[in-house]
């Protein structure tokens, strides 16, 4: 819903106008009555009925005043504590229909409850389901032009950081797979790799040292649907958190560890090899959290404070899930240090995938080579093939169902896991050029109050974003179709870290690397 339009004038219209005089009437004034008219249908004036009470309302707009007056839903403060877009607040919509809520049950929900894709489905047509809700404000008002170029330059400052981290992270990473093959043994003038083992102290010197990074970090952190996710599983199980131990593994900035410590446990200690725990030390004592020890070193060769623990935690999830292999540090942890019935949060992760098909997105990601400033490059459309696009995909393009390819508990997953081969059938849910497969992944704190959160990109976006993997014929398919194949993973052989993706489909085998 736009408060404002603006309109672009042609050089000969604008002269039309310039020589139109002061009383000068004709059908362009009808016209205009018209848009007056499409306007106020656009702000939402029809009668508009409460969500929680039989009242109904001569708009959208007054109706939105009434819920914060009358029900004290001000549905800017939801926007913002959920960070809800558009297609969440339809589920909302439809969620409260269904399930005849009340206000006060709206209020001190502290979890999504209407994620579920049947909440997109509405019980009958009415005006909530049409606003813009993209365009709601908080009660300070829209900012003023100087404050949003004072975001929009911060913002691009953090940006810039974040890219020139995650650049200097992945040159660290090209440099030591050099010395690597340098370091190799040489026999008839070639260089023969020598096999790294599983978390190679070289390797995890450089790991380690790209979180370092406050770009990182920050993304990570600015990440509501994760962050909120960890805290909320450990908050609302208080009750299982209370007095036991906690092992954080990767604490990184200790976001986690202060988690734990909040949710009543007793004593926290978190591990990280980075040089950004020394920062999460300083954040600690800030914070006079005075129950969590920080150590900085390697999980596989430090001592820690105490042998075993009751509760495991650790955000190791990569791309893709399973890229940069933290999972083997987790097991680890799993087999070391977890007292008998401890618990792994989060318990269980599963990966799907999914047919895609943006015509625009394909065009820009590998038809861009064909012509560039009028070169042929096609060339290197393979290796953009090759290499999996990490983008927030539109969900308005996925062609098929998903389906699940692996799933991973963590109390009995092996350090195998990144080795798997599914043979998948995605039912087709509507008709289009299908250019690309879309892997994401969900994860579950299996606990007394159940949380969860999905990568799909029919949820909010999160920093892992979605993992596109092009194939360079597209295909037309139509709704009903299945389309049948296999998806095989395994490990890197040299970047342990790293995994190499093949998928077999419309008869041709395509191979990625997820690095």
């Amino acid at each position: 819903m736009k408060e404002a339009e603006v309109k672009a004038v042609k050089p000969q219209e604008e002269e039309a106008l310039a020589n139109k005089p002061a009383d000068a009437s004709s059908d362009d004034d009808d016209y205009d009555d018209m848009d007056d008219d499409d306007d106020e249908k656009d702000q939402g004036e029809e009668p508009t009925t409460c969500l929680f009470c039989p009242e109904v309302l001569p708009s959208i707009g007054s109706a939105i005043e009434h819920l914060d007056s009358s029900h004290k839903v001000n549905l800017p403060q939801l926007q913002k504590k959920f960070q809800m877009d558009q297609y969440s607040f339809i589920k909302l919509i439809n969620y409260i229909r269904v399930c005849k809520i009340s206000a006060e049950q709206l209020l001190s929900t502290e979890q999504i409850l209407w994620n579920d894709e049947k909440y997109l489905k509405p019980v009958e047509y009415e005006p909530w389901l049409c606003y813009d809700y993209e365009t709601l404000k908080d009660e300070k008002g829209f900012p003023t032009v100087p404050e949003l170029l004072q975001r929009i330059a911060e913002q691009s400052k953090l940006l810039q950081q974040a890219n020139e981290d995650m650049e200097r992270m992945r040159n660290d990473y090209k440099e030591l797979l050099q010395r690597v093959h340098d370091g190799g043994d040489a026999k008839d003038g070639k260089t023969i790799v020598k096999d790294l083992p599983r978390n190679n102290l070289s390797l995890d010197k450089e790991y380690f040292n790209s979180y370092s990074h406050f770009g990182i970090h920050h993304e990570m952190l600015s990440d509501w649907v994760r962050t909120n996710s960890y805290r909320s599983a450990l908050l609302l199980n208080a009750e299982d958190v209370r007095g036991k131990t906690v092992l954080d593994v990767g604490c990184g900035t200790g976001i986690l560890s202060i988690f734990a410590s909040q949710a009543g446990a007793s004593r926290i200690v978190g591990i990280d090899n980075s040089e950004i725990v020394y920062t999460a030390m300083d954040i600690v004592r800030k914070n006079n959290v005075k129950n969590i020890e920080l150590v900085k070193g390697r999980l596989e060769d430090t001592e820690l404070p105490e042998a075993k623990y009751d509760i495991i935690i650790s955000e190791w999830m990569g791309y893709f899930l399973l890229y940069e292999s933290m999972l083997d540090s987790i097991i680890y942890a799993r087999e070391h240090h977890l007292n008998p019935n401890g618990i792994i949060l989060p318990n269980r992760c599963s990966l799907s995938l999914m047919g895609y098909g943006s015509d625009k997105l394909y065009a820009e990601q590998v038809e861009f080579w064909s012509d560039v400033y009028g070169v042929n490059m096609g060339d290197l459309a393979k290796r953009s093939i090759e290499e999996p696009l990490m983008q927030t995909v539109d969900a308005r393009y996925v062609l098929t169902s998903a389906e699940q390819i692996a799933n991973f508990d963590m109390m009995t997953v092996d350090l195998n896991y990144s080795n798997f081969t599914y043979e998948f059938s995605l039912k087709c849910t509507q008709a289009g050029r299908l250019s690309a497969f879309v892997g994401f992944f969900d994860t579950f704190f299996e606990l007394p109050r159940q949380v969860m959160f999905s990568t799909s990109p029919y949820h909010t976006s999160t920093h892992w974003k979605q993992t596109v993997f092009f194939i360079d014929q597209p295909q037309e398919v139509s709704w009903g179709d299945v389309i049948k194949g296999k998806i095989i993973s395994r490990r890197n052989t040299t970047d342990v870290r790293a995994l190499n993706v093949e998928i077999q489909v419309f008869g041709k085998t395509y191979k990625y690397t997820v690095d």
